[in-house]
């Protein structure tokens, strides 16, 4: 009987590390899953960033928009534009005749000439009034564009073929070695942590989406309207309301760049979590490679909380920069 005791603990033995080695290599193939969506959604919410902020309004959502506002500007904007410009342009008139001594030294030749001149310039800003607008929209798309083709290379190189998978596929990917108790546990934390991760980072990928949508409608409306404003640009009472919202479009367009900016320092600030200098294994401190993973997931997030507060400061800041109040 007693005999028999031994025989039976190395079968329980067996059966029990069988069992951990099942777990060990379920866990592995989750957490690896998760972590690979997690590395990839990065990657697709920085290029949808990228490809957002660097499309003109006149081309966004293939410019079914933008072909609304046009026909809004023409058809219910313009004729109001028309009816502020006659009385600008008349107020202007009077301005100009009343202006140096009442009349009593008036050269009507230079004042019709100059009347003409405001005229028609006011003119033209009200039938180029869209066309001004995607002017200054299409600089800021080019100028986005420009620092996308650096950013996009960058983001991939780090979350395709990351080293946080080499990592987990090294240390716990076909492994021969029986799994040790603290490798299933480790990796359970990580799976669990993964998910809530991958949760945390489409919540956020939501977030940026409203930013950026909810800029392209700020543009819209902005557009809606142009002819409005640009009727008051030559008027010397109410040329602040026309270059005010000269200002304010081009704050818009420039608010484009001052987002990728943020997006390049994204960038920048997740390729040292992912850089293999930056991960070091000491096991002799407890420095194991779930630890450094799991560090590594959670200062992504980290991060990429910081992109979506930063993005959401962007307008204000842009405000502050051209002195919009």
């Amino acid at each position: 009987m007693f005999q028999l005791v031994p025989v039976f603990l190395g079968l329980f033995d067996s059966t029990v590390q069988k069992l951990m080695n099942g777990f060990r290599d379920i866990f592995y193939e989750l957490a690896y899953s998760n972590l690979s969506n997690m590395l990839s959604d990065l990657n697709e919410k920085v290029g949808t960033i990228s490809t957002e902020l660097s499309t003109a309004p006149d081309a966004w959502q293939g410019g079914t928009i933008w072909s609304l506002i046009v026909k809004i500007a023409e058809q219910v904007a313009l004729p109001v534009a028309g009816t502020v410009f006659t009385f600008v342009i008349l107020w202007e008139l009077i301005s100009m005749l009343i202006q140096p001594n009442n009349l009593a030294d008036v050269d009507f030749v230079s004042v019709l000439m100059k009347w003409l001149i405001k005229s028609v310039v006011a003119a033209w800003f009200i039938s180029n009034s869209l066309t001004i607008c995607n002017c200054f929209f299409g600089v800021g798309a080019s100028m986005v564009s420009k620092t996308t083709t650096v950013l996009n290379q960058q983001v991939t190189d780090n979350t395709q073929d990351s080293v946080l998978l080499k990592y987990l596929s090294d240390n716990y990917g076909d492994q021969d070695e029986d799994a040790e108790s603290g490798d299933v546990s480790g990796l359970i934390s990580l799976t669990v942590s993964t998910w809530f991760i991958d949760i945390i980072i489409k919540v956020m990928g939501i977030l940026i989406t409203i930013v950026l949508y909810s800029r392209m409608i700020s543009i819209y409306l902005h557009c809606a309207v142009a002819p409005l404003p640009m009727a008051t640009v030559t008027n010397h009472h109410m040329s602040n309301i026309g270059i005010g919202y000269m200002k304010n479009v081009f704050a818009l367009a420039m608010q484009a760049v001052l987002m990728m900016i943020c997006v390049a320092i994204y960038g920048v600030l997740v390729a040292n979590v992912f850089d293999p200098n930056t991960i070091t294994l000491d096991p002799a401190n407890g420095v194991t490679a779930i630890k450094l993973l799991t560090k590594a997931c959670w200062s992504t997030v980290g991060i990429s909380i910081l992109l979506v507060y930063t993005m959401f400061k962007c307008e204000g800041i842009t405000k502050q920069i051209f002195a919009i109040s």
